[in-house]
């Protein structure tokens, strides 16, 4: 990973946290916007807000689902391949060549 990959991790991290500290606390962030707006407080437009938020939070975890994904398809494609189905026959071919074995045996 470079260190824009890390950065930029650590930047949705942070949006996904915020939305959901914001879902969690959406009653409480009401009451406090009312006790501060008083009679200018409309509660539509806080339910509108939390439901925003919810929806942002859903956003943010399908976001981090693909990223994750996409990280672990990189991550699988670059493993290389150190072992070969045909190396232990090809290696016992040897051996036996090696040893004076007929070539009959050998093959």
């Amino acid at each position: 990973m470079t260190m824009f990959d890390i950065d930029s991790l650590e930047k949705d991290n942070k949006i996904h946290r915020a939305a959901m500290l914001k879902k969690r606390y959406a009653d409480v962030i009401m009451k406090s916007e009312k006790q501060v707006l008083g009679k200018a407080f409309s509660e539509k437009k806080m339910k509108k807000k939390a439901a925003l938020w919810e929806k942002q939070l859903e956003e943010e975890k399908v976001k981090l689902r693909e990223k994750d994904r996409e990280a672990a398809r990189i991550a699988i494609a670059s493993i290389n391949r150190t072992v070969y189905f045909g190396d232990g026959l090809e290696a016992e071919r040897d051996f036996m060549s090696i040893v004076g074995a007929p070539k009959s045996i050998v093959n």
